[in-house]
């Protein structure tokens, strides 16, 4: 279908930019074993599923469904540290965000090479939406961090290459939120699946959202309403639940990057 394409198109971004079979998940992991380790346990599966994935020897349905249970632990935002927690977890972040990038590109590489990537794709669309979820939190969590870091410093001074990052790494948001809130409203999805993005994405949303410069803001906004306009002129568009994802957008929330890169002449 039509949607399969932007959802790609902005997964390929984010790397530019669920749980294990049963089997797997019978067994206990090791006692000292951290969440990061965890996590790279289940990255190291999935990249071997895409690895034996090929149009000759297409994965079947049992190895798709390993596949996205895989993904959506392995792209969960609560593995990304808060941005509270201060610069010395930028690497910690860095590292769970990247595990999951590369998983969702195993994920659509096991997509493609099936006997229907199209449609593959589509079903996985739970899975897509999580990748760019967990990407949002890494994006607003790594502002925060470096913002209150900027802020704290006992000199204003600040690099421009640095501000320059970071405004690069707001400029992601809006293509980004416009794909989730796409994920989260299209009927022609299953309905367990935009239920559980919409459920998923409105917490990191709400960050994202305080992270954005009003410019920012503005431009999500606008990315959502071309993004959607499609789809919903054709009433394939869940309003209310647009309407409650696109609160935090139009709310007046404004944490550190927001005051740093507002006050530098906004996130554009």
């Amino acid at each position: 279908m039509d949607v399969v394409c932007p959802l790609v198109r902005r997964l390929c971004m984010v790397a530019a930019l669920v749980t294990l079979s049963a089997s797997a998940l019978a067994a206990d992991p090791p006692a000292t074993e951290s969440p990061g380790q965890l996590q790279l346990r289940r990255l190291g599966a999935l990249k071997a599923l895409a690895d034996a994935a090929s149009p000759d020897t297409p994965p079947d349905r049992n190895a798709l469904i390993t596949g996205l249970a895989l993904q959506m632990v392995i792209a969960d935002p609560a593995l990304v540290p808060a941005g509270t927690a201060g610069l010395d977890s930028l690497p910690a972040l860095r590292a769970v965000c990247g595990a999951a990038a590369q998983g969702a590109v195993h994920l659509v590489q096991m997509a493609q090479a099936s006997d229907d990537p199209s449609g593959n794709l589509a079903r996985m669309s739970v899975a897509v939406d999580r990748s760019a979820i967990m990407g949002m939190a890494c994006t607003a969590r790594q502002l925060d961090m470096q913002s209150r870091a900027i802020l704290d410093r006992a000199t204003a001074q600040t690099e421009p290459t640095e501000l320059d990052g970071m405004r690069a790494m707001a400029d992601t948001l809006p293509t980004n939120i416009a794909a989730i809130l796409l994920g989260a409203t299209l009927s022609d999805l299953n309905p367990a699946s935009r239920d559980r993005t919409a459920t998923d994405a409105l917490p990191i949303l709400g960050e994202a959202a305080a992270a954005m410069p009003p410019a920012t803001k503005a431009a999500a906004l606008d990315a959502v309403q071309q993004m959607l306009a499609r789809p919903d002129a054709d009433g394939h568009i869940d309003r209310t639940t647009r309407d409650a994802l696109l609160a935090p957008l139009k709310g007046s929330a404004c944490t550190a990057s927001c005051r740093l890169l507002g006050a530098e002449g906004g996130g554009r």
